[in-house]
C-alpha cells in the first residue's frame, strides 16, 4: 500500500509543480512528503517443501497448475486466463495476457512442455484450464480455485500453507540465486520497470553480487597474498 501512496505523492508534487511554475497556483509542493516504501519479506517455499507438494499431487490439472506457477512465475490470474492458442509448445513458450493488458512471452521447461502435450490432447476446450458450469462468465477457472486446491495439497502433504502468489516468489528467489540475470527475470515476471524486480528481491541480488565477486574478481588472478 505505502507504495501506491507513493505513486499518487509523486504525482501531486509533480502536478503542482507545474502549476506553480506557470504562476497558477502558489503552493509549495516539496512539502508533500513521499513516503518510504517498506518491502516486507516474503516467505518464500523452501525447495523440499515445494518437492513434496509435486510428490503429493495426484490430479493432472492440479499438476499443471503447479508446474508452470513454479515454472514460469506466473500471477494465478494470468495462468487461469490461458488459451490453447497462446501456446506454443515447439517454442516451448506461452503468450500471457498479463498486468495493465501486457502482454509477454515465458518459456517452459522440458518437463513442462512433455506434460502439456499430453494435458492438452486430452482437452475440448479453448482454455488450458475450462470450466463447464453454464454460469461461469469466461469459460475457466477463477482465482479462488486454485488457491482452495493448493491450499488443500498442503493440508494433505503435511506443510504450512503456500499460496500461489508465493509460488511465485519461490521461482524468482531460485532463480535469481542461481545466478540469472535480473533483466530477464523481470521480464517473465512482467514487471513494468527491472528497478521493481531489484528492490522486491534485493537481498537475493546482494547474495548473487557477492557470490559472482567471489568467482570472478581480477584480483584473484592479479594478486597472490602470503
Amino acid at each position: 500500500m505505502s507504495g501506491t501512496i507513493a505513486n499518487y505523492v509523486k504525482s501531486y508534487r509533480s502536478f503542482f509543480g507545474y502549476l506553480s511554475a506557470s504562476g497558477l497556483y502558489n503552493l509549495d509542493y516539496q512539502q508533500l512528503k513521499i513516503p518510504k516504501i517498506k518491502y516486507r519479506e516474503r516467505r518464500v517455499p523452501k525447495d523440499e517443501e515445494v518437492r513434496r507438494l509435486f510428490q503429493a499431487v495426484d490430479k493432472d490439472e492440479d499438476r499443471l497448475a503447479l508446474l508452470l506457477l513454479v515454472d514460469c512465475g506466473l500471477r494465478v490470474t494470468e495462468l487461469a486466463s490461458i488459451k490453447l492458442k497462446n501456446i506454443n509448445l515447439n517454442d516451448a513458450s506461452i503468450s500471457i495476457n498479463g498486468k495493465g493488458s501486457k502482454t509477454r512471452t515465458v518459456y517452459l521447461s522440458d518437463q513442462s512442455v512433455r506434460f502439456l502435450r499430453g494435458y492438452i490432447g486430452q482437452l475440448y476446450s479453448e482454455h488450458l484450464f475450462p470450466v463447464n458450469r453454464s454460469d461461469s462468465n469466461n469459460g475457466h477457472r477463477n482465482r479462488r480455485f486454485f488457491e482452495v486446491h493448493l491450499n488443500e495439497l498442503c493440508e494433505r502433504t503435511g506443510i504450512e500453507s503456500i499460496t500461489p502468489h508465493q509460488l511465485r516468489h519461490y521461482f524468482a528467489t531460485h532463480t535469481l540465486s542461481n545466478g540469472a540475470d535480473v533483466k530477464a527475470v523481470s521480464e517473465m515476471l512482467g514487471h513494468a520497470d527491472v528497478g521493481i524486480t531489484l528492490k522486491i528481491y534485493h537481498h537475493v541480488n546482494a547474495k548473487s553480487i557477492r557470490s559472482m565477486h567471489r568467482e570472478f574478481s581480477p584480483v584473484g588472478e592479479l594478486v597472490a597474498v602470503s
